[in-house]
């Protein structure tokens, strides 16, 4: 998809667009049992992503994240435990 192959914009406005975005978001994700989807999945170049995630730390466990940044910190060599750690993206169903 074209849209995967090109920086995705920053969300500029926060309006009834957006939050119908986000609901559909939502609802795809929640169709396709996910724990997040971002927006360049479903076609729209924007920098925004939906989770639903259980967790320990505080963070509500489902939310959205708007003009994310990403920082890069030293990567573990340590193999994933297959008890505890999964990967899954609703791009690749089934992988």
């Amino acid at each position: 998809e074209p849209v995967l192959h090109r920086r995705a914009a920053e969300v500029e406005a926060f309006d009834d667009a957006l939050r119908t975005l986000v609901e559909d978001m939502y609802e795809t994700m929640d169709a396709a049992h996910g724990v997040g989807l971002a927006a360049p999945q479903i076609g729209v170049g924007l920098r925004l992503f939906t989770y639903h995630f259980a967790n320990e730390d505080g963070v509500p466990g489902r939310g959205v994240v708007v003009n994310p940044v990403l920082t890069l910190s030293k990567i573990s060599g340590a193999e994933p435990d297959p008890d505890e750690e999964t990967e899954g993206c609703l791009s690749v169903p089934g992988l």
